[in-house]
């Protein structure tokens, strides 16, 4: 069930930001849900393309571009939050652009150097990964694609933010690229 506190943060996120923002959908959390997107005739495209696309298709990453339910986020509650859905990826870079950062995401190595999926868009394991990682990481993991991951803490049902803000000015003479990352938690009134 979802809290007011948590309700409100994505009724004001929906209402100022729907036109960048994308939910990640994780299918193997909610096969049905995949089925009602088509049904209902909501946009959604898989992160993964080809072979993999068709045999993972029941436990892939999907995007879901949040514009089509503008600022109605009573629409988007009901029918994607909560169904296997518990990430919100905020970008100005384009639905293509974020689409390749994120799958470039969903392959990391082992310890023993073979490549395992990253399933980061579980965001019980996208929490983990965000305390254990450092600046450099997040930063390579965002890439120029993602401004900010709102994903839902699962202890707390808070919705915490992943962003990232430039830094001095200093900093970005000497390395242009580099972002200090924040995490912090979004609530009604902010």
């Amino acid at each position: 069930m979802l809290n007011d506190l948590t309700r409100k943060a994505l009724h004001r996120l929906l209402g100022e930001r729907s036109g960048t923002l994308y939910v990640l959908y994780d299918a193997a959390a909610d096969n049905d849900l995949l089925g009602d997107l088509q049904r209902d005739g909501v946009t959604h495209e898989c992160l993964y393309s080809g072979t993999k696309e068709v045999t993972l298709r029941n436990v892939a990453p999907y995007l879901i571009p949040c514009a089509q339910f503008g600022a109605d986020a009573a629409a988007f509650i009901d029918q994607v939050w909560h169904r296997g859905v518990t990430m919100l990826v905020e970008s100005d870079a384009g639905g293509d652009a974020l689409k390749i950062q994120l799958k470039k995401n969903s392959f990391v190595r082992n310890s023993e150097g073979v490549e395992c999926y990253f399933r980061y868009y579980d965001a019980r394991a996208f929490a983990r990964f965000v305390r254990m990682a450092n600046n450099e990481q997040l930063g390579q993991f965002c890439g120029s694609a993602c401004r900010a991951i709102y994903f839902e803490d699962a202890g707390s049902g808070k919705i915490i933010a992943l962003a990232g803000k430039k830094t001095t000015l200093i900093s970005r003479i000497f390395d242009p690229g580099t972002m200090r990352f924040e995490v912090r938690n979004i609530d009604a009134s902010q």
